[in-house]
């Protein structure tokens, strides 16, 4: 009994103790629940559990507790209360049925432990967490935790904005193998070699702004970062907490300063490099335009004087082009030259150099051969005009540098690369020389400068765009002996050459080629090559060291420099030597002029004369009489000469430049066409100019001092509404000014210095950029019918459809394409003709296809259409006298006032009135402000249209009353 006592004051000491029935009447308790409620034992016993005014347990709980007990269940649990001085206690307690006799429970024992101190420091603890997590989370930088193992303990909010992930994503996984496993660069980062975890494991501290994170959507970025790491007890590391920020809006500024700076040492150098190659590049084609203008202006025969023209504006172009190379060779330096990767063949490259150096060889009485090893025909790809421009530059100083002999260019086939080479038997360099070749700014000799003018850039450049391509320039010279460049490009992209079987069927099958001197021996040797490759036999015979055939059915003769051969030769001529020959052609280094001067009457006048280097297509041309070229364009056709001045006859055109001679060639180009030309050098004499006139298109300077004209265009489209098509007129060919152009409100960009063919249709398509219903004239002739015959065919919805799929499929050939470049080649549709080549050779390089080409496709259609349908409309024009050219102005008002009507009540009707309208009396009077009025209601600007159709209708009135 003293036991029991014993152990029952223990645990009234140690706990609360109470019993109570099976409905939660208190029937005893002890002295420890008076000690933590505050009630007296006499304010307890016989009250309810409820009494006690638990805080943490419902009383629908206690409901559920108390059924379970009635059935013999032990409950254990946490109980929260209010102390009867309101102060919060807090027990665990632990409630016993007690069964006398079962199944019933008799009554209730609990038995609870004082919790209220733990409670209370867990309260603290609590506090102070979330004092120090509002720290954190306060924090603009991303803060984490990592344990021993690296897996992620912590993260603020800001480190899971940063990361996209959340704290219970992470913390099963590695924070290094999830966030922090890759480089800048995008390689792997090994956790072995991570930096943070080498410093860490030292117990050092780490610091860096190299480091990148990589989020949760896979974006690397990279960070500023501060890692500490976190101690045990022993003091060594057991962890580590990082704080980190994203950095890339700095990383990004460094970079903008970085490439300012950059830019700016680039800028200062190129402009340097670009004056000095502008000095050594231009001479050549400069030369020969500076020439033959003086030999045009002198001569008082007008064939000649065209053909003098005419090479000046092949010089022209090719000027042109180099221009366009100089502006790419001041890339080099600064490494931003592009090299394409595009199909073309040889052919044009050959025959623009041929162009570029002719005259020149020929003022310096120099022989210029081609020796051309394979066909020009041959598919390559790369960029073929930085390899103009390597062999333009080796040309013209092998020219420059050789005063006696010849100059070659040599291509020969080896594999899939192609060799080229040139070299001259001009004065040769030293060995010394050679050292500083390839210099930028040197050349061999400090006196060559001064004789042959140039910088010593160009050399330095062909050597980098050259190794650009895949290739190394070399070199071979002696001195007094001559010089050989050298270079290969991996650039074939077939084994076997395409064999020549389109050569024209009177090509004869053999020819005899007369050397009439030693010199021009490697030039015969070379003719004859040339014409093996054509499956043609050639014999060489030399008249001076062995007798000539008795007789050949066709014969080239191959002339020197050297006076006393011409001499000779025509001598023999007329002794009646060649007679039997019948000498076709004649080769010589002179100019077809000087040829003609030598030989006057001695040779049949139908005798061709070709001047050096000779080319492939002179070549066949010479061999046969009946060869004609497939590619003139018709005087019938849809962009020739004579449905341009149809089409554009009467329309006004405002061209505003503020150089004088620009003006003077634009506005002569579009006089020839019929074309009511207005011009203005200012930008404010255009502003003033649209405001008193109705134009039906603006050519316009984009550079203009003063107002631009890019401000002209903004405030003509932008401000003042005006739909008037304003063409773009810039020096600048960059992506950049070209979105600038179109931003500012123009509807096209022309690289000055633009062709006649390119203004001309670009003001024709944009004018007649309406569409039109056909209506088929009365009657028509063969190309009227074949122009609607094309329309019908390309009109179609279908035909589009088509296009994307040959884009989806680029290996497959297209019955389509082959059928529409055919048409557009009946009808003269130039522009898309070169559009459907340029695709076609696309094709046979499939990954060079991209959307522009269909893009490309799809405009040039669709302007072909268009213009088709302006053509048709003005195919009557001029041929009959129009007995009603004076618009019936009561008819016309009177529909108006019905559009007027349409267009007050927002009715979408008034579209459909204005286009018939616009329709009848097209080409008429007033069309083109029926056109403005077509082009507001297309757009749905109803209140625009209104002001334009009263505006018209006020016109009419008062022509009526003057």
């Amino acid at each position: 009994m003293n036991a029991m006592l014993l152990q029952r004051q223990a645990m009234d000491k140690h706990g609360m103790v109470v019993t109570m029935d099976v409905k939660g009447k208190i029937l005893s308790a002890n002295e420890k629940c008076s000690e933590l409620s505050g009630f007296a034992e006499h304010e307890i016993v016989g009250k309810y559990i409820t009494a006690f005014d638990i805080t943490n347990i419902s009383n629908s709980d206690i409901s559920a507790i108390f059924s379970a007990l009635a059935l013999g269940n032990i409950w254990q649990g946490e109980v929260h209360s209010l102390r009867k001085t309101g102060e919060p206690w807090f027990v665990f307690a632990t409630v016993v049925p007690v069964v006398k006799k079962a199944p019933l429970v008799d009554h209730l024992i609990v038995i609870a432990t004082d919790i209220s101190q733990q409670k209370r420091l867990e309260k603290s603890l609590s506090e102070g967490r979330a004092f120090y997590r509002s720290i954190t989370d306060s924090i603009g930088e991303g803060v984490y935790a990592v344990n021993a193992e690296g897996k992620t303990q912590f993260l603020n909010p800001a480190a899971s904005r940063l990361l996209g992930w959340t704290l219970e994503e992470l913390q099963d996984r590695r924070f290094h193998d999830t966030v922090h496993y890759q480089k800048g660069d995008g390689t792997l980062l090994k956790r072995e070699q991570c930096p943070v975890n080498l410093t860490i494991r030292d117990g050092k501290s780490y610091t860096s702004y190299e480091d990148f994170f990589t989020d949760k959507r896979g974006r690397l970025f990279p960070i500023s970062i501060v890692a500490v790491p976190l101690l045990n007890n022993e003091g060594k590391p057991d962890g580590h907490v990082g704080v980190f920020n994203d950095i890339s809006s700095q990383k990004a500024i460094e970079h903008k300063l970085q490439k300012a700076y950059d830019e700016a040492q680039s800028a200062n150098k190129a402009k340097t490099d670009f004056l000095a190659t502008m000095s050594h590049e231009i001479r050549t084609p400069m030369n020969a335009i500076i020439g033959l203008t003086h030999l045009a202006l002198e001569t008082q025969d007008n064939d000649q004087r065209q053909q003098y023209l005419e090479k000046v504006q092949k010089s022209s172009n090719a000027l042109l082009e180099l221009m366009n190379s100089i502006l790419d060779f001041s890339k080099v330096e600064a490494n931003k030259i592009d090299i394409l990767d595009e199909p073309f063949t040889l052919t044009k490259t050959i025959d623009k150099l041929a162009q570029v150096f002719q005259v020149k060889a020929q003022q310096k009485q120099l022989q210029l051969l081609f020796d051309i090893r394979c066909s020009t025909k041959i598919r390559c790809s790369g960029d073929s005009e930085k390899i103009y421009q390597v062999l333009l530059n080796l040309l013209s100083n092998a020219i420059k540098f050789t005063e006696t002999g010849h100059v070659l260019l040599k291509i020969d086939k080896r594999g899939n690369e192609l060799g080229f080479s040139v070299s001259d038997t001009g004065m040769g360099i030293s060995d010394t020389g050679k050292t500083k070749l390839f210099n930028a700014f040197e050349q061999a000799d400090a006196s060559i400068s001064r004789k042959f003018g140039g910088t010593g850039l160009g050399l330095a450049i062909c050597k980098r765009l050259v190794e650009l391509m895949g290739g190394e320039l070399t070199i071979e010279s002696k001195v007094n002996e001559g010089t050989n460049f050298a270079f290969s490009l991996p650039i074939c992209i077939e084994d076997t050459e395409p064999s020549d079987s389109l050569l024209p069927v009177s090509i004869p099958s053999e020819v005899l080629c007369i050397q009439t001197h030693k010199s021009v021996e490697q030039g015969c040797q070379i003719l004859c090559q040339t014409l093996q490759r054509f499956n043609i036999h050639c014999l060489i015979a030399d008249p001076n060291e062995n007798l000539l055939p008795k007789q050949a059915d066709f014969s080239i003769v191959f002339l020197p420099v050297d006076e006393s051969s011409w001499k000779s030769f025509l001598r023999h001529v007329q002794f009646g030597e060649y007679h039997e020959l019948n000498c076709n052609v004649l080769i010589s280094p002179f100019s077809k002029e000087e040829v003609q001067k030598r030989i006057g009457t001695s040779l049949s006048k139908n005798i061709r004369i070709i001047e050096l280097p000779f080319t492939e297509g002179e070549l066949i041309s010479a061999l046969s009489p009946l060869h004609a070229s497939t590619n003139k364009k018709t005087s019938e056709g849809l962009e020739s000469k004579k449905w341009r001045t149809k089409r554009l006859l009467n329309k006004r055109v405002l061209v505003v430049d503020d150089d004088l001679i620009s003006v003077e060639i634009s506005q002569q180009i579009l006089k020839d066409l019929g074309v009511n030309v207005v011009t203005a050098m200012t930008g404010e004499l255009a502003l003033a100019l649209c405001k008193s006139n109705t134009f039906d298109a603006i050519l316009l300077d984009c550079h203009l001092p003063g107002i631009t004209g890019y401000d002209i265009a903004e405030t003509l489209t932008h401000k003042e509404g005006c739909y008037t098509p304003i063409i773009a007129l810039s020096a600048d060919e960059t992506n950049e000014a070209s979105e600038k152009a179109l931003s500012a409100g123009m509807c096209h960009h022309l690289v000055k210095p633009a062709t006649a063919d390119e203004i001309v249709h670009t003001i024709d398509i944009h004018i007649h950029a309406g569409y039109m219903e056909i209506t088929p004239p009365s009657e028509t002739d063969a190309f009227i019918a074949s122009l609607l015959s094309f329309y019908d065919t390309y009109s179609q919805r279908s035909v589009m459809s088509n296009l994307l799929n040959i884009f989806h499929e680029p290996t497959h050939t297209s019955q389509l394409l082959t059928e529409l470049l055919a048409d557009a080649q009946k009808i003269g549709a130039t522009t898309l003709e070169r559009c459907l080549h340029r695709f076609m050779e696309a094709k046979q390089r499939p990954d060079t296809i991209n959307a522009k080409h269909i893009s490309d496709i799809s405009f040039e259609l669709d302007a072909t259409l268009r213009l088709i349908a302006h053509t048709i409309d003005k195919s009557d024009v001029g041929n009959e006298c129009n007995e009603n050219s004076d618009v019936d102005n009561a008819s016309l008002r009177s529909s108006l006032k019905e559009v007027k009507q349409a267009l007050e009540a927002y009715d979408a009707r008034a579209l459909e009135l204005i286009t018939a309208l616009a329709a009848r009396h097209f080409g008429l009077g007033h069309s083109h402000t029926l056109n403005q009025l077509k082009k507001l209601a297309s757009i749905y600007d109803f209140e625009g249209a209104l002001v334009v159709a009263q505006s018209l209708i006020d016109e009419i009135n008062n022509d009526r009353t003057e």
